[in-house]
């Protein structure tokens, strides 16, 4: 979504006029001729026609002739960009957001290894809890010593699915920016 959006002095003349303004949100929703602008709009062709010119000369809009008998207009991804620029936050706090998860899951994930590493346990044939290596501050080997490692292993399996759930909403919310920037105003 690293899209820059150049704002040169025809983008910034095209935007002066409320008109213009309107005919981009009109474009956004879907492609339209110029019929279509005049009539909604409640203005002459000719006058929708110099805006429109005025919008493709900033590269706002582009013409779709596809050899009918009317010109459509739609929006360029830069006119999107200026329409939509909360699309590239929003994917890039998901990212954010799953990158720190999945650092967050592997991070206790290593801190359960070790703790288990420290209170090996061991089940002995008279199904005894038997500490190998026992802490410091655990005298008496007990079941209580398997349990101090429980919320580590459960809080990195939650934090990793987590993770690839935020990644799963960071693909699809590209996906659909994409696709919107690629298929709208094909109409």
């Amino acid at each position: 979504m690293g899209r820059e959006i150049r704002m040169t002095k025809e983008v910034f003349e095209a935007l002066v006029s409320e008109t213009r303004i309107v005919i981009l949100k009109k474009l956004d929703k879907r492609a339209m001729t110029v019929s279509e602008l005049a009539r909604e709009l409640g203005l002459a062709k000719s006058a929708v026609h110099e805006h429109l010119a005025k919008l493709v000369d900033a590269g706002l809009v582009e013409k779709r002739d596809a050899g009918r008998k009317w010109v459509y207009y739609h929006l360029t991804p830069k006119a999107r960009g200026l329409l939509h620029p909360e699309e590239r936050h929003r994917i890039l706090v998901l990212l954010s957001s799953a990158l720190l998860a999945l650092l967050g899951g592997v991070f206790t994930g290593l801190k359960y290894l070790r703790v288990a590493e420290e209170a090996k346990v061991t089940v002995a044939e008279r199904g005894e809890v038997v500490l190998e290596a026992v802490p410091k501050a655990m005298k008496t080997p007990t079941a209580g010593a398997v349990r101090t490692t429980e919320p580590y292993l459960a809080l990195s399996i939650a934090l990793i699915a987590t993770s690839l759930l935020l990644f799963f909403l960071t693909y699809r919310a590209w996906r659909r920016s994409k696709n919107y920037y690629n298929t709208r105003g094909e109409s």
